[in-house]
């Protein structure tokens, strides 16, 4: 039986999400195996008013958009991009 260990993963983020952070590349610790969703719950604590603007951004994992519950390898980047407004 194997225990769950924490795993860091690089998080970039961009617009919004980056001047409410403060930085656009940081770096996330969670517990593996983890998914997104556990990427953005840690985010959450961190940046508890930005946990609006996280809703809005749109997961990519390794430059491939995922769901939310996508489970994560360790080493794999993930980035939050936020939608572009414009008409």
């Amino acid at each position: 039986m194997t225990s769950a260990a924490d795993v860091a993963f690089p998080v970039r983020v961009n617009g919004k999400l980056a001047e409410e952070f403060g930085v656009s590349r940081l770096s996330v610790s969670v517990q593996n195996p983890a998914t997104i969703n556990d990427i953005l719950e840690a985010l959450g604590t961190e940046y508890p008013e930005s946990v609006g603007t996280m809703c809005e951004a749109i997961p990519f994992v390794s430059g491939h958009h995922k769901n939310t519950t996508e489970k994560l390898v360790p080493g794999q980047e993930i980035t939050l991009l936020m939608p572009a407004a414009g008409g």
